[in-house]
């Protein structure tokens, strides 16, 4: 039955781009004042679209929806959270359906979440490539066009930023694909993608509107400039990192409390600075990323006093982003962080679990909630200027300022650190628990070179003593979990198969 599903999925693979060719099939919902209230989606030919500026925002709207789609299944947590220290599956033996998962926390990912991923992300950017390959040739207002080609150019960086991260070298697209041979591309060096990356987000970063006259829940030219940090500082660039950063000082702030930033009543705060649109007004845009972290099997009972929903159901799958014991060790004492991200909770086997709560909050309706994802915020903001500053040498006093911003929100004395060296092991700690559950972590291993040394040391861990690690009843991970920890993920097979430019 392998060859044949394997067989289905090529199948579908080729129709995927076999229906590019014939016309580009554009997810569009059509938008009102409200940016939340999108229409059911439609597909039109190229000849009758993109004419007015409606046209247009309907297509940047497509972009945004299917980024919602990737989002709400928590796949930033998946790759950033549960493939690093941070959080497990948490184990339910009678329901092992959940694989691809487990083998992404164990350091041996199968190759169909990778497919998914891969698709995804090429997705988005065939949709932004049709917006920036026509918008320049249609009469629509100046401001107008600026504001959604700026968009555009970041959404494009930033799914690029997403494969070049995971993949490395990744196929370069920057036009519609209008043949089969154009959807053909050989690799790309990663310093090619990430030059392509940066020229799209300094210009998106020119055209995009402030926080203070987008529309809400839109990317920004803030945005586009801490998309250019998180990339500077991945290059090691601490100065350009610097110089994207010290704008967004003027421009953002942090929340008083730490639990608001995750708040549904507080949705794009004056913290927030790209977070993932979700309403619960209607089930088609509600999130539900939730409901993959209570500890199951987790009773009706529970889930209602957790959640407050009239229609509770018994979940009996299997539980992800579980924090795991080296999280919550990470904490320090009177740290207001942790009341507001972990909470220990009973399954119903009546076993004491650790939670992420960061995104519970009562709602109404099983699997509808009004939980945004945040993208970036102004706290990792602050912690990167306090990062690139220390980088550069002599500036101490400055970097320890801005670092103790986040730690004096979150009840914590000012860091001591006296030396480079020193503050640069804080401020790698202080992300792993200022932006817990939020898909850093991963990120954060990999560009600091830590990877071998922190994953290792880990894994041992895991193997050793997977009772700790929320394996139940004598299961344990896979004899080869953590036997081959790499920093990039494999080009998926099938796309090798379907793509001979790719080695």
């Amino acid at each position: 039955m392998n060859w044949f599903k394997n067989y289905i999925k090529f199948l579908d693979m080729k129709i995927k781009y076999i229906i590019a060719v014939c016309f580009m099939a554009i997810l569009i919902n059509s938008c009102e004042k409200d940016f939340l209230n999108l229409n059911s989606p439609s597909s039109l030919t190229l000849p009758v679209y993109f004419k007015t500026q409606d046209d247009f925002q309907s297509a940047v709207n497509g972009i945004y929806a299917g980024m919602r789609g990737w989002f709400n299944g928590a796949n930033n947590l998946l790759i950033g959270d549960m493939h690093s220290d941070n959080a497990r599956c948490y184990y339910n033996p009678l329901k092992r359906s959940s694989v691809y998962e487990e083998s992404v926390a164990d350091f041996v990912p199968d190759n169909q979440i990778l497919s998914d991923n891969w698709n995804t992300f090429y997705s988005w950017i065939a949709r932004t490539n049709q917006v920036l390959d026509l918008i320049d040739d249609v009469v629509i207002d100046q401001s107008a066009k600026d504001n959604l080609k700026g968009q555009a150019l970041f959404l494009r960086a930033y799914s690029y930023w997403w494969l070049t991260r995971l993949y490395g070298e990744v196929c370069l697209h920057l036009e519609p694909i209008i043949s089969v041979d154009q959807s053909r591309f050989p690799l790309s060096s990663e310093a090619d993608v990430i030059a392509q990356i940066i020229d799209d987000a300094t210009l998106a970063s020119t055209l995009l509107k402030n926080k203070a006259t987008q529309e809400a829940g839109r990317v920004t030219s803030g945005t586009a400039k801490m998309l250019l940090a998180d990339v500077y500082m991945w290059e090691k660039q601490w100065s350009s990192a610097e110089a994207q950063l010290i704008p967004l000082t003027l421009e953002y702030s942090l929340m008083a409390n730490y639990s608001d930033v995750t708040n549904p009543a507080k949705k794009n705060n004056a913290e927030s600075i790209f977070e993932i649109q979700f309403s619960s007004q209607s089930s088609t845009y509600a999130s539900t990323f939730l409901y993959n972290m209570f500890p199951a099997p987790f009773s009706a009972d529970s889930l209602k006093k957790f959640t407050g929903i009239s229609n509770p159901v018994f979940l009996p799958g299997e539980s992800f982003y579980c924090p795991t014991p080296d999280l919550i060790a990470s904490y320090e004492p009177g740290d207001k962080r942790f009341a507001a991200s972990i909470k220990f909770v009973h399954d119903d086997y009546g076993i004491l679990a650790p939670m992420c709560i960061k995104y519970l909050h009562k709602h109404a309706l099983y699997q509808v909630t009004d939980e945004n994802m945040p993208v970036y915020r102004y706290a990792e903001a602050l912690l990167f200027l306090a990062e690139a500053i220390n980088e550069q040498d002599g500036r101490l006093g400055i970097a320890l300022g801005y670092l103790n911003q986040v730690r004096t929100r979150a009840g914590l004395a000012n860091s001591t650190a006296s030396t480079q060296s020193v503050l640069r092991n804080t401020i790698l700690h202080e992300r792993q628990v200022e932006l817990a559950l939020e898909g850093k972590r991963w990120f954060d291993l990999v560009r600091t070179e830590k990877v071998g040394e922190v994953i290792s040391a880990y894994g041992a861990k895991v193997k050793a003593h997977p009772e700790n690690y929320y394996f139940k009843y004598g299961v344990g991970p896979v004899p080869s979990a953590f036997t081959n920890i790499t920093t990039k993920f494999n080009i998926p097979d099938l796309e090798k198969l379907y793509n001979p430019l790719i080695d």
